[in-house]
């Protein structure tokens, strides 16, 4: 089991390069003092001619934490260090408009033609967020699982599908906010591949999927290039 600590932002008054540079400084030193930390990445608006599925504007940064367990995870956020350097908007300057803080379980999906999902070192990721209202998250999450991903998996040059379930999504019934329900990334090697795969019939496909959901609050679509920044060195056995 992975969980993932995602911290996205929207700054309007900074750069993208900016916050990547901010956050390689005491933020990342905070992090890698946790033996508890796997890995970080860092997530940043992938330039060119990018596809527009939607009208939310797209983060300045995103932060991927990951653990091994849910523990350690939620000790992270909890703490006073982590808000302060995180999730303060305070801490930023020209202040952030907008930090979305949110705790979930990847899962990563079959690829065909591959015994056992690859690992995602591919860095161009489409990065899919679905937001409440809903009626019945753990409904939503589930048809979205057992029906989108097998979809998706079959778009050309394809690298990686996962989805990232809220921690409790079991659970979590009726959701009355814009707390996050489920998040959805498909990894591809470039924008090119990305944007060869958008315009194929599968894509058709998934559309008419996504016809058949719940009622939902609404959706995020972003192509975003992904680093990997720490990972944590493991012992090697003699």
């Amino acid at each position: 089991m992975t969980v993932s600590v995602f911290v996205t932002i929207w700054a309007a008054g900074a750069s993208s390069a900016e916050l990547d540079e901010r956050f390689r400084g005491e933020p990342l030193s905070y992090l890698k003092s946790s033996s508890d930390v796997l890995s970080v990445e860092f997530y940043t608006p992938e330039p060119g001619d990018v596809p527009v599925l939607d009208d939310v504007p797209a983060p300045t940064l995103i932060v991927q934490i990951d653990f091994e367990s849910a523990e350690p995870a939620a000790a992270l956020v909890r703490a006073n260090e982590f808000r302060k350097l995180f999730t303060s908007k305070e801490g930023f300057n020209p202040a952030a408009e907008k930090i979305n803080l949110e705790v979930v379980e990847a899962v990563h999906f079959d690829i065909p033609g591959r015994e056992t999902p690859p690992p995602r070192t591919a860095p161009l990721s489409f990065v899919v967020r679905y937001y409440g209202p809903v009626r019945d998250a753990g409904d939503f999450a589930k048809f979205y699982m057992e029906n989108h991903p097998p979809i998706v998996a079959r778009f050309p040059n394809i690298r990686n599908v996962l989805c990232y379930l809220p921690l409790g999504w079991r659970d979590m019934g009726e959701v009355t906010d814009e707390s996050l329900v489920i998040g959805n990334e498909v990894v591809f090697d470039d924008l090119a591949s990305l944007k060869g795969a958008l315009a194929t019939e599968i894509t058709e496909e998934a559309i008419a999927d996504s016809q058949r959901f719940e009622s939902f609050g609404y959706s995020s679509h972003h192509a975003m290039h992904r680093e990997m920044v720490y990972r944590k060195r493991t012992r090697e056995i003699p």
